[in-house]
């Protein structure tokens, strides 16, 4: 199919509108990887907070980045794939940037990173729930840029998926699981609010990975990333004392793993009937 021809007028009136956007995203990009390299460079605690720093930073590129998309597409109609391209590497590069304080881990202890976030004391609940939040809307920004024909569609569950398990692992759940009942608290909100957005954004992401197994690949790997998911959500459910929604949990544990065992049954059998097929096809041409 051909290249859509752009108009001379419409290249410029798009050059001149992105023109200031083009160099805030080069500057803050520069900030960004600047914050990282002395982050990753250090060993003392500030390094945290400079990777942190930088994870926020990375951030901002993507709503610039998606910020020129939508120009390219009001003026000229069409999507500027590099800038949702790099939106997309930043958004990783952000998450890259937590895991490495944090870990990547799962389905473990929800109090095995109390030590690490512990000496994170200028990481307040508001800020962790600011830098959540930002990353939660930057990730739909660009999912919603891309559209839902968009080659990289089933790549954001993945992105959800580290974005769940980041955030988890950024929860100090030893303090923060009495603290959120304490109203005289001064971060009673800003807990409460963690906790909930910590447990949608694990449900929402289990159940992403649920329905790329159902609708995209069929591989099972899909399939155990969200009942592991899962499994989190119910560990999280324990420690809040939330006992009724915890065994809601793994009812729907048990209903998936049902339906996972079931598929792989049916698979087999598919398989030893096309095996079977030819070989009877075989054993007859060689009759013949």
């Amino acid at each position: 199919m051909a290249l859509k021809q752009i108009p001379k007028e419409k290249k410029e009136a798009y050059n001149a509108v992105v023109k200031d956007l083009k160099e805030q995203v080069d500057i803050t990009q520069k900030r960004a990887q600047k914050f990282e390299r002395e982050g990753l460079r250090d060993k003392e605690l500030n390094s945290w907070y400079k990777r942190i720093a930088a994870s926020n930073v990375y951030l901002e590129t993507v709503r610039l980045y998606c910020k020129m998309n939508g120009y390219s597409i009001q003026i000229m109609e069409i999507k500027n794939d590099l800038y949702l391209s790099n939106a997309r590497k930043n958004i990783y590069q952000a998450i890259k940037m937590i895991e490495s304080i944090v870990g990547t881990y799962v389905d473990v202890a929800l109090t095995d990173n109390s030590e690490v976030l512990e000496k994170l004391s200028l990481l307040s609940p508001k800020r962790l729930l600011h830098l959540a939040k930002k990353m939660q809307y930057c990730i739909a920004l660009v999912e919603i840029a891309e559209g839902d024909t968009s080659k990289w569609k089933w790549n954001f569950v993945e992105i959800y998926g580290k974005w769940a398990t980041m955030m988890k692992n950024l929860i100090n759940f030893k303090v923060y699981a009495n603290k959120m009942y304490d109203p005289s608290d001064e971060s009673y909100n800003e807990i409460n609010d963690l906790m909930r957005l910590a447990k949608d954004g694990i449900e929402m992401a289990a159940q992403k990975y649920r329905t790329k197994y159902e609708l995209s690949t069929r591989d099972v790997s899909d399939m155990n990333k969200g009942i592991e998911l899962l499994n989190v959500l119910v560990r999280i459910f324990f420690i809040l004392n939330e006992q009724e929604k915890a065994q809601e949990a793994k009812k729907t544990i048990e209903k998936w793993k049902d339906k996972l065992e079931l598929d792989l049954r049916k698979r087999e059998e598919e398989t030893k009937k096309t095996k079977q097929a030819a070989m009877d096809a075989k054993h007859k041409k060689g009759k013949g």
